[in-house]
């Protein structure tokens, strides 16, 4: 009796092996991958909150007022709109628009230049 239970219990962790032969490195290989992605994700997020990016100006990096994802990426699109808002713009609402971080620190760069600098 005791022998053909060690022999069922041999039979059924035998089963069980072939079973799930393979999978262990497959699951600890998805559970690894899972965790660098979820890693990668929360570095890119905090990278975008974090910094403005400029790629057509020489791929100038620098840090926001605070955390948000507004002007992640600043285009010459995103430049132009912010010229043309300014010039569309009359008395205190220009006044505004300097105050603005981004106005100011695109001054500073020297990527806005006003027209009393620029020779006009």
């Amino acid at each position: 009796m005791e022998k053909e239970t060690n022999q069922q219990n041999i039979s059924s962790r035998e089963q069980w092996i072939l079973a799930n032969s393979g999978t262990g490195i497959t699951t600890e290989l998805w559970k690894a991958t899972r965790s660098f992605i979820k890693v990668a994700s929360l570095a890119v997020a905090a990278f975008s909150a974090s910094f403005h990016v400029m790629p057509d100006h020489s791929y100038r990096i620098f840090p926001k007022e605070r955390l948000s994802f507004a002007y992640t990426v600043i285009a010459s699109s995103d430049v132009d709109r912010l010229i043309d808002r300014y010039n569309e713009a009359a008395g205190m609402e220009r006044t505004l628009i300097r105050q603005e971080y981004i106005y100011q620190r695109l001054d500073e760069l020297g990527i806005i230049i006003p027209k009393e600098q620029d020779g006009e």
